[in-house]
């Protein structure tokens, strides 16, 4: 019994091995994402930047996106967008004033509202003149995860009360825009309030 001891034991190290989780490696950090974006950061595969530099335009928000009383980061372009908005880049504040990439979400701005708290977005992306869809989403340390989803359709009274309510006038979220050649002349002091893709 005692030769079989040390093998029982090698065969849980073997299988502990086996089965331990993998750590993935921390979020790439940085002190401007911004400036990374316009370098050419997207980990999301997304079509970036792929205007003219002449007709593209930045578009920032600057908000505690998940209540942790920090501010984060969401980063688009001009070329991204379309009648029902358009691609973000979402950065989550770091204590130490850096930013991780979080992941990456499509609305626009205005119809998009932080729950007081902080950490529960919710976005209305159309799909129709009078149809869209309703998501919320939970933003966390952990990551961004769609919670709930549901089809509205605006001719409906209720739909349409829900939709209004959700979205009452000035709720939408700060959402400043740079045009990219004004931005490498003066990346500081170039924003504007609102969307300046008109």
């Amino acid at each position: 019994m005692r030769g079989a001891r040390p093998a029982a034991l090698l065969l849980v190290a073997i299988a502990t091995l086996a089965v331990r989780p993998t750590v993935a490696p921390a979020a790439e950090r940085f002190a401007d994402p911004i400036r990374a974006f316009v370098e050419g950061y997207d980990p999301s595969g997304n079509d970036f930047l792929a205007n003219v530099p002449e007709r593209t335009v930045l578009l920032r928000i600057r908000a505690d996106l998940d209540g942790d009383g920090r501010p984060d980061l969401a980063v688009s372009d001009s070329s991204t967008w379309g009648n029902a908005g358009g691609q973000w880049l979402l950065f989550r504040g770091q204590p130490d004033g850096t930013y991780a990439y979080w992941g990456t979400l499509f609305f626009s701005p205005g119809v998009a509202v932080l729950a007081p708290s902080g950490g529960e977005l919710t976005v209305y992306v159309r799909t129709s003149a009078s149809r869209g869809s309703l998501a919320t989403h939970w933003l966390d340390a952990g990551g961004i995860t769609r919670a709930t989803e549901t089809t509205l359709d605006l001719e409906q009274p209720g739909d349409r009360a829900r939709y209004e309510s959700t979205f009452a006038r000035g709720r939408g979220l700060p959402v400043e825009h740079c045009k990219l050649l004004e931005y490498r002349r003066d990346p500081l002091n170039c924003w504007r309030p609102g969307l300046g893709l008109r």
